[in-house]
């Protein structure tokens, strides 16, 4: 119906703005949405002939376009060279191209998030040490309505099942673990981890940056919680506490540098608390090249906009702030991406029983 649209009005530009976003996010089709992409920007911004329903707010939907176009590129096409279009006999990396079409949309727009998000991540900006908050509220009130059917459906996501299989570990098996006062779901979205876990809490509270998702897991699961919060996890674990129990599964992978969250659970949990969180790692090859290039790296930003944290990291975290880690476990293909496995870790850490003070 796009593709007929702007065939009958050559100029009608969201007729076919629209094909792209179809061709990209539903059928997987990069090349074809780039195409269209491009289609839609030389109407907006050629100057013989004005667009059919020239869009009110002209920067912001460039920005947009132009966003769109640097994913386009990126998906899948990691060492791949592409053509120039001005001249197809000359190639540069596809990264550069996307790189190029991302600072673009910042410069349309300088409040585009998701664009400042992916441009740092193609460029491994390593001041970038989390992702905003807008930027994961916008991407998760987007993604709310499909969040289930495309991480457990399609992405074959089971890390929440685990994290608590390896939980129960800690304890001699799942019919000796105790019965948590207060719970703290960090990150909470539909429910996935904390229908987990709500059967050892006794107040299991959940909080997340989005809405959208919030209300979608009430949808879902209208009894879960005995409260649900719209925010920032930082705040709620230094004005909930004490909490003798937060769930962190796959909540961190948008943080970079984990000290503030991590200052924020000490702060939060009540002596001899515990924390049950699973993170990203990189693949094989990128830990080996990592650790060969820069034997004291951290974490990562990889292409997907989500941080990947070394395991040495999270450990050495964990200690500065008064965090005993009582079990570890790999998470291999605990979801999958690309056709491939994503390779991830969970820990499960206490507070010491008594801080010292300093």
């Amino acid at each position: 119906a796009y593709a007929l649209a702007n065939s009958l009005d050559p100029l009608h530009w969201a007729s076919v703005a629209n094909l792209g976003a179809v061709l990209q996010d539903d059928m997987n089709e990069h090349a074809d949405a780039l195409s269209a992409y491009n289609k839609a920007y030389e109407i907006l911004t050629q100057k013989d002939a004005e667009p059919t329903d020239p869009p009110e707010d002209l920067r912001v939907v460039l920005s947009q376009l132009q966003y769109r176009t640097g994913l386009a590129i990126s998906s899948g096409m990691a060492g791949r060279k592409c053509a120039l279009q001005d001249d197809p006999t000359k190639s540069v990396p596809c990264e550069e191209m996307a790189k190029h079409a991302l600072s673009l949309a910042i410069q349309y727009d300088s409040s585009n998030e998701k664009a400042k998000h992916m441009l740092a991540s193609l460029t491994a900006d390593g001041t970038m040490s989390r992702a905003t908050n807008e930027y994961v509220t916008e991407l998760f009130n987007g993604y709310a309505k499909n969040f289930e059917q495309s991480l457990v459906g399609e992405l074959g996501y089971n890390g929440f099942e685990r994290l608590r299989r390896g939980f129960d570990q800690v304890f001699g098996g799942s019919d000796k673990v105790p019965i948590f006062d207060l719970v703290v779901d960090a990150g909470s979205g539909t429910g996935l981890a904390g229908e987990q876990f709500r059967n050892v809490s006794k107040t299991l509270v959940g909080v997340d940056l989005s809405e959208s998702i919030i209300e979608e897991g009430k949808t879902l699961r209208p009894d879960l919680y005995d409260e649900v919060l719209v925010g920032d996890v930082i705040e709620t674990f230094r004005e909930r506490k004490p909490i003798d129990l937060i769930i962190a599964s796959d909540s961190y992978i948008y943080f970079g540098d984990l000290d503030p969250v991590f200052q924020a659970m000490r702060e939060g949990l009540g002596d001899g608390g515990y924390v049950a969180l699973s993170l990203e790692n990189v693949s094989t090859i990128s830990e080996t090249s990592l650790t060969s290039a820069k034997p004291d790296w951290r974490w990562q930003l990889t292409p997907s906009g989500r941080f990947a944290h070394r395991k040495q990291y999270v450990e050495a975290i964990a200690e500065q702030h008064a965090m005993e880690v009582v079990r570890y476990e790999t998470l291999d293909a605990f979801r999958y991406e690309k056709g491939g496995g994503v390779r991830g870790h969970f820990f499960v850490l206490r507070k010491a029983a008594q801080e010292k003070e300093l």
